[in-house]
C-alpha cells in the first residue's frame, strides 16, 4: 500500500520548516514598561544556543529594524537563536535605562529559555558601538552575580569608555563617518549631568576586575574615533587571563558591517562572527 501523498499546504509546510528564519515579535515587563524584543530561530529542532543582541546607534538611535541583518545573518550562519533588544532610548529613557533593560532581557531568556526552545546553557551576547559597550556591561554583570552563563562576548567597534580621550578621538574626529562631535551628542543625551561618566555600567573598560569574564572577539575599525578603547579592552582582558581574539580591519570605519553588500570586509567579519559562535556554542 503506498504512503498516503502529502498535500501541497505541508508540503510548502515542510520546506519553509527546514530553510527559513522563523521571526517572532516579543514584549516583555522591564521597570513598569513594556519591552520590545525580537526572537529568531533557525530551522530545526531546537534547543537552540542563544544570542543575545543589543543594538547599536549611540543609545539614541537605532532600533530591532536598524540592525535586523545582523541578527539575521547570525541565526542563519551560526545555527542559533537570536534575541534582539530594543532597550528604552533617551532622551525619554536616560540612563541606566537601556542597561537595565538589557539585564531584564537577557535574565527573562534564561529564565524563560526552555519554553522557547533556548539552551540557556550555550548563552552569548554581542553590539556594535553603544550595544558593544552594553554587551560589554552585560558580561560584567553575569559574572558578578553569577547567572547567566554567557560563554561569549562579541565587540563590535565597541564604546567602552564615555571619559575617553585617546589618540584615535583625535585623529578620527572628523570626515571618517562616526565624529567626535556626534559622539559627544550621544553621550550627552543618554547620560545625566549628574552621573559620572567612569561609572563601569557606561564605561565598562573602567572596570577594576576583569578576571573570569567570558571569551571575546572584539573587531576594531583602523578609522574610528571608538579604536583605540577596543584596543584598551583587548589589552585589559588580556592581562587579566580572559581569552581574547581582537580583529582590526584596515581602512574600516565604524559601523561598516552594516553594509555586506558593499563592503567585502563586512563579510568577512560576519561570517568570523557566526565561526567564533560556532567555536564557543559547540565547546
Amino acid at each position: 500500500m503506498r504512503d498516503a501523498e502529502p498535500t501541497v499546504e505541508h508540503a510548502r509546510t515542510a520546506l519553509r520548516d527546514a530553510m527559513v528564519v522563523s521571526v517572532r515579535d516579543l514584549s516583555i515587563n522591564s521597570h513598569g514598561r513594556m519591552l520590545p524584543l525580537r526572537l529568531y530561530t533557525p530551522p530545526g529542532a531546537g534547543p537552540f544556543a542563544v544570542l543575545m543582541f543589543f543594538h547599536g546607534g549611540g543609545w539614541v538611535t537605532g532600533d530591532l529594524d536598524t540592525h535586523d541583518g545582523f541578527c539575521r545573518h547570525m541565526c542563519e550562519w551560526a545555527g542559533c537563536a537570536v534575541v534582539a533588544v530594543d532597550y528604552a532610548r533617551p532622551p525619554e529613557h536616560v540612563f541606566p535605562a537601556a542597561v537595565d533593560d538589557c539585564c531584564v532581557a537577557t535574565q527573562w531568556a534564561n529564565d524563560q529559555g526552555l519554553s522557547l526552545g533556548l539552551d540557556t546553557s550555550r548563552m552569548a551576547v554581542a553590539g556594535g558601538g553603544s550595544g558593544g559597550g552594553l554587551a560589554a556591561v552585560i558580561s560584567q554583570w553575569a559574572v558578578a552575580r553569577g547567572s547567566p552563563q554567557i560563554v561569549l562576548q562579541i565587540l563590535l567597534y565597541p564604546l567602552l569608555d564615555c571619559l575617553a580621550n585617546t589618540p584615535s578621538h583625535a585623529m578620527f574626529a572628523e570626515g571618517y563617518g562616526l565624529t567626535g562631535k556626534m559622539l559627544e551628542w550621544y553621550i550627552d543625551h543618554y547620560v545625566p549631568s549628574d552621573v559620572c561618566r567612569a561609572n563601569p555600567r557606561l564605561s565598562p573598560v573602567r572596570q577594576q576586575h576583569l578576571r573570569g569574564l567570558p571569551p571575546a572577539l572584539i573587531i576594531t575599525c583602523e578609522y574610528d574615533v571608538l579604536r583605540d578603547e577596543g584596543r584598551e579592552y583587548v589589552r585589559r582582558l588580556t592581562e587579566a587571563d580572559v581569552p581574547v581574539q581582537h580583529k582590526e580591519y584596515a581602512g574600516m570605519t565604524h559601523g561598516f558591517l552594516n553594509y555586506p553588500a558593499r563592503c567585502d570586509e563586512a563579510k568577512q567579519a560576519l561570517l568570523l562572527c557566526a565561526q567564533c559562535l560556532q567555536k564557543h556554542f559547540s565547546r
